[in-house]
């Protein structure tokens, strides 16, 4: 059993809409660290991290996204990339000021984290990436692109497509996180043609080449079968922070998390959080 047990509460965004995070409480937090998940994923993939942060001291906040993991409203849904944004901003501007905060992302996840590092978000002390999905080998091509507008344009934005990610063998070797990717209800199979064309937007966004304010981490697994390692290694060389940090693991799948040993990862996660939130002083 994975200890410390969160507490499940329910934000309400700008527009009115409520949804779902993970909270971790510390009576005296050695800083913050805010998870934003991936495409198909939700909070609750990601318990292992959060709660090797949470039992270091670190108070932590995994947000489920709009129409994602405990989020039935309006499923698979969004009309625009800055709702996305939005709602994390919001959700960060909504806690107490003065802690130090990382903002993670993993997956799909560190692209929203890379559209929003270079903002003035409240106390963020760093921004790591997590396996992030700024250049997905299976990203939609020109003619994918054009079969979204002309969707769009013929009043189809609400028709729902598969997300090409169907396979649980992309996300990790191990079996038994093979079969609870597999067997997940909450995990998101299918999206909008406004998601998906709002996720081009984010695109644009989060591959702009524009300076970070805050120190910067990427992590990355060797036997990546979702994610271009050498496009996204160049993305970090071509940007510019106060602090810039890439550590692989040569033999991991895409969700560290899923490893059979994922302590190498969770250690250097925490230790990276802790030397950015001062905690590690």
């Amino acid at each position: 059993m994975l200890h410390p047990a969160p507490r499940l509460i329910r934000f309400t965004a700008a527009d009115g809409y409520r949804f779902a995070v993970r909270v971790w409480d510390q009576a005296a937090p050695a800083g913050r660290v805010v998870v934003v998940h991936g495409i198909v994923s939700h909070g609750g993939w990601y318990l292992r991290s959060c709660c090797h942060l949470a039992a270091n001291g670190f108070e932590v906040h995994a947000l489920d996204r709009r129409g994602s993991g405990l989020n039935l409203e309006d499923r698979g849904d969004a009309r625009h990339d800055r709702v996305w944004r939005s709602d994390v901003k919001s959700y960060l501007e909504s806690l107490p000021r003065g802690m130090p905060t990382v903002l993670a992302g993993i997956s799909w996840g560190g692209k929203l984290v890379a559209a929003l590092g270079r903002d003035a978000l409240p106390d963020l002390a760093g921004a790591a990436m997590i396996c992030p999905g700024l250049f997905a080998r299976q990203q939609a091509g020109p003619a994918a692109r054009l079969l979204l507008h002309a969707a769009a344009a013929a009043g189809l934005s609400g028709a729902r497509v598969a997300i090409p990610l169907r396979d649980p063998a992309l996300f990790t070797h191990d079996p038994h996180w093979q079969a609870y990717i597999r067997d997940d209800p909450l995990t998101l199979r299918r999206i909008t043609v406004r998601f998906a064309r709002a996720d081009l937007q984010l695109n644009g966004r989060a591959r702009a080449v524009e300076p970070f304010g805050v120190p910067l981490l990427l992590m990355l697994a060797g036997r990546e079968r979702i994610v271009d390692n050498g496009r996204t290694r160049e993305f970090l060389h071509r940007v510019v922070a106060p602090d810039k940090v890439c550590l692989e693991y040569p033999d991991a799948g895409h969700t560290l998390e899923f490893e059979p040993d994922p302590a190498p990862y969770l250690e250097d996660l925490r230790a990276w959080v802790a030397r950015v939130t001062g905690a590690a002083d």
